[in-house]
């Protein structure tokens, strides 16, 4: 099965010119100063609960082995492996308390093709369309792609066509109609029709990037 999967990275050199004046969290990680982030992750999320921060928490309790911290706090479970269990617990918190689109996206990729969580494509199906119709385009992509081909949900061509039509209006994906002729060469005129009329217009773009770190400044 084939679907969008968006590594989170932070390897990745600012330039001084593009530093705000006030140092935030992900300019920290930019030069290395990763325990210093951190604490002000931890700090945001204890006293102000702070969602941002809670979800940035989490994709670095995800990331942990592969950006090194395994030698920080509880972030790997070994010197290989980094805490999935503890990145999921943060996820599924903010899910249920806090309705956030990213952390359902994050759960949804756990159940879809994670190595260490057992494969459940209807739970799968189940997260992934919650943060789609929260305005996560990797999630439409991949809601799409999964009624295409019935994948965790009954298939159904004219859902496939709405959703890829729905992320083609991100910054995420662009191929428009060109893009799935295949798909919409299947359905009929007034199929078409009805999957046009489902793409939303008010559905306001989310970022699951790292780079939401920008937004917690250093007090």
């Amino acid at each position: 099965m084939k679907k969008l999967f968006i590594t989170v990275t932070l390897i990745a050199l600012l330039s001084s010119s593009a530093f705000s004046k006030s140092e935030n969290v992900y300019d920290l990680f930019a030069t290395g100063k990763k325990e210093e982030a951190i604490k002000v992750l931890k700090d945001f999320v204890n006293t102000e609960s702070n969602p941002d921060a809670k979800y940035i928490l989490g994709l670095l309790y995800n990331d942990a082995s592969s950006i090194n911290l395994c030698k920080i706090d509880d972030f790997c479970v070994d010197e290989n492996e980094s805490n999935y269990k503890k990145a999921y617990e943060i996820f599924l918190d903010l899910y249920e308390n806090d309705n956030d689109p990213r952390a359902a996206y994050a759960i949804g990729e756990y159940y879809d093709n994670h190595w260490v969580f057992w494969p459940n494509y209807k739970k799968a199906f189940k997260y992934y369309l919650f943060a789609a119709e929260r305005g996560v385009p990797e999630a439409q992509y991949n809601v799409a792609n999964m009624y295409e081909f019935g994948d965790g949900v009954k298939k159904d061509l004219v859902q496939s066509v709405r959703w890829y039509l729905q992320c083609n209006k991100s910054s995420l994906c662009g191929a428009g109609k060109e893009g799935i002729d295949d798909l919409i060469a299947e359905l009929s005129p007034d199929e078409l029709d009805y999957a046009l009329s489902l793409v939303e217009d008010t559905i306001e773009e989310v970022d699951i990037r790292i780079t939401a770190a920008r937004s917690i400044v250093v007090q």
